[in-house]
């Protein structure tokens, strides 16, 4: 299977705070028809750092059952440590999951030197049944990956690719040029997506593609058939949205954004909380003038 394309880091529906699965089920239905390449199941946008390891599993049945075999499945498996992300690496696998994501650990970041990171993935890869890509979010976990680090383990066999959401290209084509061929870079920030194609990125793993999936993928395509100037202009438009739904409303926001779109979104999990009124009438505007050609 390749490694490329947009894939989205899917929410997780609930209701009264319940996991719902029935809206994810939906979800998949609506986004199965659009060009995507694939699913992260149980990334940040995932709210998986809120759900508990029952909920976690079922979560990844369902997408097992939605997601056509055609298309990526790749799964959120970071732990803080080394063991459990690979126990956790390992179910997820006979699940059938095709690879999985590995976040840095973050808790104790004092100690995460470059040396004992480079042990946690090389441990993981050694013992993992399935290809992992790296997960480098540092406004999240406070810790960055160096290029040169990311380039030492792509010589790793089962260390298929990275996911950089530092939204820094120059870093980014770093980790490009120096990795092994065929290691898999994909752009986690959708306001850097054309420029992290233009360096080499192999695609983009996108919160906003959750919204609007049809419109992230046609900045890949025009890339792909060299309409630089329409893919520039395209992604001019879908910038002020990408970042609502990111750094400005978070997860809230983009769960917001999904039901303006026809998606369930719904309320994110306590203690985030949905955005007032307002961001709702600012989310609408974004999308119509997206959608505006």
């Amino acid at each position: 299977m390749k490694l490329a394309g947009v894939l989205p880091p899917i929410t997780t529906p609930f209701q009264d705070g319940k996991l719902d699965v029935g809206k994810l089920k939906t979800n998949f239905q609506k986004w199965n028809k659009t060009g995507l390449s694939g699913y992260l199941v149980l990334g940040s946008n995932g709210e998986t750092v809120y759900l508990n390891k029952k909920e976690k599993i079922k979560v990844t049945e369902v997408s097992r059952e939605s997601i056509p075999t055609s298309q990526i499945m790749l799964v959120g498996t970071g732990m803080e440590s080394t063991q459990e992300t690979i126990l956790f690496t390992n179910q997820v696998a006979k699940m059938g999951a095709d690879c999985a994501l590995v976040v840095t650990p973050s808790y104790f970041k004092g100690s995460m030197k470059p040396q004992i990171l480079y042990d946690h993935f090389m441990a993981v890869a050694d013992s993992s049944r399935v290809g992992i890509l790296i997960y480098n979010v540092p406004q999240f976990t406070g810790i960055n990956l160096d290029p040169e680090i990311v380039a030492k383990l792509s010589e790793h066999s089962n260390i298929i690719g990275i996911k950089d959401s530092s939204g820094n290209i120059g870093q980014l084509s770093e980790m490009i040029n120096l990795s092994q061929k065929g290691f898999a870079v994909f752009v986690g920030s959708a306001p850097v997506f054309f420029p992290a194609l233009c360096v080499g990125a192999v695609g983009g793993i996108l919160a906003v593609a959750n919204v609007v999936p049809q419109e992230c993928v046609q900045i890949q395509n025009l890339f792909n058939k060299e309409k630089m100037n329409e893919a520039r202009a395209l992604q001019g438009r879908l910038t002020p949205l990408a970042k609502a739904v990111t750094t400005k409303y978070g997860i809230g926001g983009l769960k917001m954004a999904m039901d303006l779109a026809g998606y369930c979104g719904g309320d994110p999990r306590l203690p985030l909380k949905r955005p007032g009124r307002d961001v709702g009438e600012e989310l609408k505007r974004l999308l119509l003038r997206l959608k505006k050609v």
